[in-house]
């Protein structure tokens, strides 16, 4: 199993957006900064007929302002939605979605135990599909 520490580093430094769906859940990585407008929609679309839950890792300070986590909160609706953040402001955005009527909690990186257990998951889970969004870089 990889360890915690291997998710911090990556082949490829990926910047924005990136995300997978797979049998368990929706994995997402917003990294360093806001995707652009249209790659924003493409992944809200990604999201309005979600059935299973989100897990959204965000890295770095990454702000959504009001418009953002209004169209975030519609596409997610009743999806259980996980955040993984590295800040408050990270934590703020769970707690704005939470207002907003989205079922969301968070998370830091150190917590992916917690995480797999706020969705259902295997113990592991978590960092398996985390390490999908952001693999390790070779040695």
């Amino acid at each position: 199993m990889l360890g915690r520490a291997s998710l911090g580093n990556s082949s490829l430094d990926r910047v924005g957006l990136v995300w997978v769906q797979n049998p368990l859940a929706m994995v997402a990585l917003i990294s360093v900064e806001l995707p652009p407008q249209q790659e924003w929609r493409r992944f809200l679309d990604q999201l309005r007929p979600l059935s299973k839950p989100l897990l959204l890792w965000l890295r770095g300070r990454i702000w959504l302002g009001a418009t953002g986590r209004g169209e975030l909160a519609k596409a997610i609706g009743s999806s259980k939605v996980v955040l993984v953040v590295d800040d408050d402001i990270g934590r703020g955005l769970a707690t704005a979605l939470r207002w907003m009527g989205s079922d969301v909690q968070a998370f830091g990186l150190g917590e992916l135990d917690k995480v797999d257990q706020a969705l259902g998951l295997s113990p592991g889970t978590a960092l398996e599909l985390l390490v999908q969004l952001n693999p390790p870089a070779s040695v």
